[in-house]
């Protein structure tokens, strides 16, 4: 049986050290988001051009093409304005399977490359790669 990073056509950078620990999610990870209708999730990677996003297994991903909006911030804080950032994207969603424990996990690709999301989740490699949660909302695109 061949290893499946061998297979990959480019590097993945994971983003948390304990990715595959459901204990080690804290519990705002999948806190509906208060600006928006769509899911919340956990960018866990990244490879050029694509990421990986957890969601929570009770809003399963239905549509092929979501912008993706990085949130800042914690959602675990006592306030009402979730903080929302200018960072986002259109992404592909190329498969999803489950996670026992965890979710769904999506692999997903940027339709247009240079967005906003990527530019920042690109830039800030060490903080994310040292345990930065990244959170994200999935919007529907307008077809």
């Amino acid at each position: 049986m061949s290893d499946h990073a061998n297979l990959r056509q480019h590097a993945r950078t994971d983003f948390l050290a304990a990715q595959h620990d459901a204990d080690s999610l804290p519990g705002w990870v999948f806190k509906p988001v208060q600006f928006s209708q769509g899911p919340a999730g956990l960018v866990l990677n990244m490879s050029d051009g694509g990421l990986q996003v957890l969601t929570s297994a009770a809003e399963p991903l239905t549509e092929d093409k979501y912008e993706v909006v990085l949130l800042l911030g914690r959602a675990d804080v006592d306030s009402d304005d979730e903080q929302v950032s200018w960072f986002n994207g259109v992404v592909e969603r190329k498969w999803s399977r489950p996670v026992p424990r965890m979710g769904i996990l999506h692999g997903m690709c940027f339709t247009a490359r240079n967005s906003t999301a990527e530019q920042f989740l690109n830039g800030h490699k060490d903080a994310l790669e040292s345990g930065q949660w990244v959170r994200c909302v999935l919007l529907k695109v307008a077809k």
